[in-house]
């Protein structure tokens, strides 16, 4: 199992950090990164995975905020029509308008 370093703990508060393997989990890993990590945590992303994994995680992540897409967009030279969480909306539930 791919461990990840303990400084990186604060970004996955709720879920059992011993457990997140790298490999199993590498686009969750990505999003909870790019959305809550500090500049440490932001230079291991950079050091740990390529820039088309992270401009992947950044295409299809509808968890970012779109202020943390809009700057790796810009980061990684993405068209922002490419990003999920910015230009696709939501689907609304049935039930509900």
């Amino acid at each position: 199992m791919a461990r990840l370093p303990e400084s990186l703990r604060p970004c996955f508060w709720e879920v059992d950090f011993e457990r997140l393997d790298l490999a199993e989990r590498k686009a969750y890993i990505l999003e909870r990164v790019l959305e809550h990590g500090d500049d440490p945590a932001i230079r291991w992303l950079l050091r740990s995975f390529s820039d088309e994994d992270i401009a992947e995680a950044v295409r299809t992540s509808r968890a970012l905020s779109p202020n943390t897409a809009h700057l790796w967009a810009l980061a990684l030279k993405i068209p922002l029509e490419d990003i999920a969480c910015i230009s696709r909306p939501s689907p609304i539930l049935p039930g509900r308008s």
